[in-house]
């Protein structure tokens, strides 16, 4: 047998294994909860199933049609008090990648521990990376990611998670229930061949900070202006030997960020939310050949969204929104620019189950319409369930399950 067929024989078995292992996981953590209510740890158990039909019409190719049901994910958590006044929590999930990518049919994007109490925040594991400051109300947190996410230099573009999940080392610290800062340290999966480093080398690539202000939950619909507003850093460290100065020993991202109430109306409610990131670059970039260029040459990306959401006896019942997104490389010798237009409809059709439409628009220009082609339409119909329950519950829902995934209704 070819080491390509052993390499599918085994992951074909590391999937079932996978599987099966939960599957007994979510039985013991059921009976458990029935019989020994009262006995910790608290257990949680959270699901997102997210499946679309997508038409998608593609310059210099035929249309295609695609039944998707990729970013559906399964998680399960564990948190328990601990003797002071802080709590601990394990979580581990996972999702089934995009259909095109090479990362097999079960992604485990989550397997962390995290200890915590009123104030500070301490998280280790995989995790979701600090690349972006906000969610925007797209169907898939990967629909418009070229605009509203840092891109990961050392992939080579083919899996959308490469810049959406990684190995974290986090400090948070909240002021005031309603400021956090944050310190993170990064491992950004790798797509060889890399100039960047080598395929085997796991230390942290990336550092950064981030100051957010944020309006808790519970406090959302005080109908005060504003929502949120940030800025973060986030600091790729290249491992490279052709460097020419200081400046190119770290690939810089700065990102800002802001939602606004514009009409915090509880019944009629709409919102803005924007989001700015300015990538310095590294000198001497002044064309994309390849994805690995568009990462790494100077640009400028801007999101912006405007939702309306019907909230009929306090739960959300329709929500309409629009975006617009726009990117610009200022140093390249061609001018080069993209945008994008998203236009979505979700309405509740019962408790935690959604259906949705979704209509994209890219269009390219310079450089990037040799490497993507000059636009690309794209049609969904989605059926979406969500589900986020406890066994024991002993704690708050600060951060419950379901925040670990993207929101289409934040």
């Amino acid at each position: 047998m070819s080491s390509g067929g052993l390499a599918r024989r085994h992951g074909g078995l590391t999937d079932r294994f996978a599987a099966a292992a939960l599957y007994l996981i979510i039985c013991l953590m059921a009976t458990y909860g029935t019989v020994h209510g009262q006995v910790s740890p608290e257990m949680q158990l959270a699901a997102r199933g997210v499946m679309s039909f997508n038409v998608d019409d593609k310059a210099n190719s035929t249309a295609s049609a695609v039944n998707d049901f990729s970013d559906s994910s399964l998680l399960i958590g564990f948190r328990q008090k601990l003797y002071s006044e802080y709590r601990s929590q394990m979580v581990m999930g996972f999702q089934f990648p995009d259909a095109d990518s090479d990362l097999g049919q079960v992604f485990f994007h989550q397997m962390f521990l995290k200890v915590e109490n009123r104030v500070n925040i301490l998280k280790m594991g995989r995790s979701r990376v600090r690349s972006a400051l906000i969610e925007f109300p797209t169907l898939r947190d990967d629909d418009a990611l070229q605009f509203t996410d840092v891109l990961n230099p050392f992939s080579n573009g083919r899996n959308s998670e490469d810049n959406q999940f990684g190995n974290v080392l986090e400090v948070a610290h909240l002021f005031g229930q309603r400021t956090w800062l944050r310190l993170h340290g990064e491992h950004f999966t790798k797509s060889p061949p890399s100039s960047f480093a080598s395929e085997d080398d796991f230390s942290l690539n990336a550092i950064g900070a981030s100051f957010v202000y944020e309006v808790p939950e519970s406090q959302r619909w005080n109908r005060a202006l504003l929502n949120q507003a940030g800025i973060s850093t986030n600091n790729f460290l290249p491992d490279r030997d052709d460097y020419s100065g200081a400046d190119d020993q770290v690939l810089q991202n700065i990102i800002v960020s802001a939602v606004l109430n514009i009409r915090p109306d509880p019944v009629y409610f709409w919102d803005l939310r924007h989001q700015t990131i300015y990538n310095a670059g590294i000198e001497g970039i002044n064309q994309l050949a390849d994805y690995a260029d568009m990462t790494r040459a100077r640009s400028l990306a801007t999101f912006t969204s405007v939702r309306y959401l019907y909230r009929r006896y306090e739960r959300p019942t329709a929500q309409l929104s629009a975006s617009l997104g726009y990117k610009t490389f200022p140093e390249l010798t061609r001018k080069t620019s993209q945008w994008q237009l998203v236009l979505n409809g979700f309405y509740r059709l019962g408790a935690n189950f959604d259906a949705g439409l979704q209509y994209q628009y890219q269009r390219y220009g310079g450089d990037l319409e040799s490497l993507f082609g000059r636009d690309e339409h794209r049609f969904q119909f989605s059926l979406i369930y969500a589900v986020d329950e406890a066994w024991n519950s002993q704690f708050d829902d600060r951060e419950s399950l379901l925040n670990l995934e993207h929101g289409y209704i934040p």
